[in-house]
């Protein structure tokens, strides 16, 4: 065994500039599979509102799926509640939920949440601004938990429909600050109060998406009753994100009717976070026991969706990725995930490739070592033998050293 470390040592020593290189070369390309590994965790890790699967619980495996409509399908909170009921129905057939647990009681193996896009008017004073809107139900945030500057989180127990929650751009337009918890602005006349306000999501892909605009988020009857529901508005509204300053003798805005509309339809996204104790499980059982139609209902199995079995059906499907045949628009923060999709599945190819080359550069280097070794195969086995004796001698002893201490 010496000797063939010996050899090793002398041929590393008379390696040519050329063979240096291709040693360099084949580390480096090596490296770079293990750190576009780690970058790739972390980018995906770092995508939060994919994640409330890891999130949710420690005790069972758990998914995240989500379901896009078209605004034209008509979801309204009826069908919500349908999909809940028939969520929660569904996870007691299959043994993973008590028949006395609920959502309300803190129990509950699964949560979702639903939501609405569209636009509305926000007033404070005599300055009104046009902003994006977030029509919101269930636990939004923990799904979506975006860093909150000030205040609290609207949640499931806390969803008033006269709560809203400002991005720091819309709070900065009305109040010129952030600390404006409690406050008050009025939409179409009717006081609604600030829970909170928060960060809104940054960066390159969310900004393509459409996330550019002063953005509200507030209860889906709320949106439903005072603004507009269009899923497309970021796309077709030129007039979003402009500001209006009433003069002094124009006249205050009456109160508005608190009448809430309960029969709105165009919800186009509910998320649920349930368990997943195999993988796809979640996502077919939310298609089998919601009875969704996929060929127009997108189903996204969000906590695999970066993995390299997903990844290599990307890069599968880039010919064919662009096409959109169902009638749906995404919201911004699906568009934001696509994005990273893509990314990751650019790099999960360039591993692949660096993984081939390695494979084949290795091969002939090994080849090479072979056809010109100056060792045989019984050297190396004999001098493994010597090695697997000489440990056991030294294991025998200190047993027989320390066995009378």
């Amino acid at each position: 065994m010496n000797k063939f470390f010996a050899g090793i040592k002398e041929k590393i020593k008379h390696l040519r500039v050329s063979q240096i290189i291709y040693l360099i070369a084949l580390i480096l390309m090596i490296a770079t599979i293990f750190i576009l590994n780690a970058v790739k965790d972390h980018i995906s890790d770092g995508i939060y509102d994919q994640n409330e699967g890891s999130r949710w619980s420690n005790d069972v495996r758990c998914g995240q799926v989500t379901m896009i409509f078209s605004e034209s399908a008509g979801i309204s909170s009826d069908s919500i509640q349908e999909y809940e009921y028939n969520i929660n129905k569904g996870l007691i057939a299959d043994g993973y939920q008590e028949a006395t647990a609920s959502k309300q009681g803190g129990d509950a193996v699964w949560n979702d949440c639903y939501s609405a896009m569209g636009s509305i008017t926000v007033t404070r004073d005599k300055r009104s601004v046009d902003a994006f809107a977030v029509g919101i139900g269930g636990d939004f945030f923990q799904f979506h938990p975006m860093k909150i500057l000030s205040g609290n989180y609207i949640n499931s127990d806390s969803l008033m429909t006269d709560l809203v929650m400002l991005d720091e751009d819309l709070a900065w337009q009305l109040f010129g600050s952030v600390d404006i918890v409690g406050m008050q602005v009025l939409i179409k006349g009717v006081p609604h109060y600030i829970s909170g306000v928060v960060k809104r999501d940054s960066g390159k892909y969310v900004k393509e998406a459409g996330l550019n605009f002063p953005t509200i988020y507030l209860s889906y009857q709320s949106l439903a009753t005072y603004g507009t529901i269009d899923s497309s508005v970021l796309a077709t509204d030129t007039s979003i994100g402009s500001v209006n300053v009433k003069k002094k003798d124009d006249d205050e805005d009456e109160n508005g009717e608190s009448d809430l509309n309960t029969e709105s339809k165009g919800i186009i996204c509910m998320e649920v976070v349930m368990p997943n104790p195999v993988d796809n499980y979640a996502k077919s059982f939310l298609i089998k026991n919601l009875n969704l139609n996929t060929n127009i209902v997108e189903v996204v199995d969000n906590s695999a969706r970066y993995h390299n079995k997903n990844l290599l059906d990307v890069i599968g499907s880039f010919s064919k990725r662009s096409m959109q045949i169902k009638p749906i628009i995404y919201p911004y923060w699906e568009n934001n995930a696509r994005a990273y999709e893509n990314i990751l599945a650019y790099m999960l190819l360039v591993q692949i490739i660096f993984a081939i080359v390695s494979f084949i550069m290795i091969a002939i280097i090994v080849v090479h070592s072979y056809r010109h070794r100056k060792w045989r195969a019984g050297e190396i086995w004999a001098g493994f033998l010597d090695w697997k004796y000489d440990m056991e001698s030294r294991v025998k002893y200190h047993n027989d050293k320390w066995k009378h201490f």
